[in-house]
């Protein structure tokens, strides 16, 4: 049997299971917003401004295209709708280890709190980001623990994810073919070449530190949390997956019931991840590799969808996923935490 059709099997096995089950996640466990008290952003003890990161390849905004591209698609606007008027999407190298990134980052960490007289801000970043705001924090990094509240992270691979191991030649007993297709895939959603890939030391660098070796032996060990910040994260699943298991420890339930279909752009990555042990993922980052600090949620939504990406607006049609109000809910849980 194929990888694709032993994932499909028990993704397909995983959904009837659920179904069996006698409860399942109300509505007010949902993080995409359709609890309605969480629904509007509530005000907080502190109201820290609340500061956006970006993953690998991102981007605040893309003006070359006939349509502007921004990555965290609508979510700084909807916020402010909601009264959140002080939200921050920060700008770091594209292609770059964390260690450089987050030095961009934390001079922009600068004027936010110098514009808003704030002391503290809360970051909620994305992928990559997620590393990026880690050492911001860290006493063993740039040691920002006292201008941060609280660092909330999406999707990002705190573990490493198998899909650089891949891309990198790390696993020696993947078929050519899928490593051939995995790589595409990474090098695609990059808007990379494999030249590039080949030959530019800061990309080498950066797939390396989101290699499963690197992070767990290196990245980890080296970059210790600060206790006075708050950390949280949330994790997405694709390719039909319930995350019946894997989904199971966070602090609001898995809705079960709600089902993302993976982007034809991520296909190959999920469904090698998938194929793995059945390992519930995004696309990208496996919902275990997600977890960090307190797990809050996993969401139906794949890498790309989890900001809005490619240009989505709405909820999606399968899995009723809305980015939007995934982001005010993060905010709303934030702001009744105090922060």
């Amino acid at each position: 049997m194929s990888v694709f059709s032993c994932a499909r099997a028990f993704s397909v096995l995983g959904l009837m299971t659920a179904m069996a089950c006698a409860g399942c996640a109300s509505a007010d466990d949902r993080g995409d917003g359709s609890n309605a008290s969480e629904d509007a952003v509530t005000q907080a003890k502190h109201n820290y401004p609340i500061v956006l990161v970006h993953g690998m390849g991102g981007f605040d905004k893309l003006q070359n295209l006939p349509i502007n591209v921004v990555y965290f698609n609508g979510v700084k606007d909807d916020l402010a709708t909601h009264g959140e008027t002080q939200v921050f999407a920060t700008i770091a190298p594209p292609y770059d280890t964390s260690e450089v990134r987050a030095t961009y980052v934390a001079t922009q960490i600068d004027q936010i709190l110098a514009q808003t007289g704030a002391k503290k801000v809360n970051i909620i970043a994305h992928s990559q980001g997620g590393l990026d705001a880690r050492i911001l924090a860290s006493p063993q990094g740039l040691g920002y623990g006292d201008r941060i509240a609280s660092i909330t992270t999406i999707a990002t691979p705190h573990r490493g994810t198998k899909v650089a191991d891949l891309v990198l030649r790390i696993l020696d007993d993947a078929p050519g073919d899928v490593v051939e297709n995995v790589t595409d895939a990474i090098l695609s959603v990059l808007q990379e070449s494999v030249y590039q890939l080949q030959t530019d030391p800061n990309l080498r660098a950066q797939i390396n530190e989101l290699s499963t070796k690197y992070m767990t032996g290196v990245f980890n060990p080296k970059y210790k949390d600060d206790s006075r910040v708050k950390y949280a994260s949330y994790a997405g699943r694709t390719n039909l997956e319930v995350g019946w298991i894997s989904c199971a420890d966070g602090t609001y339930d898995n809705d079960v019931f709600r089902v993302d279909a993976v982007p034809a752009l991520l296909f190959p990555t999920a469904v090698y991840l998938q194929g793995l042990t059945d390992t519930t993922n995004d696309g990208l980052v496996t919902v275990s590799s997600a977890h960090w600090g307190e797990f809050m949620q996993c969401v139906p939504a794949d890498h790309l969808g989890e900001v809005g990406q490619l240009l989505k607006s709405g909820s999606d049609p399968l899995s009723g996923f809305d980015h939007l109000a995934f982001f005010r809910t993060i905010v709303s849980r934030l702001r009744n935490a105090g922060y």
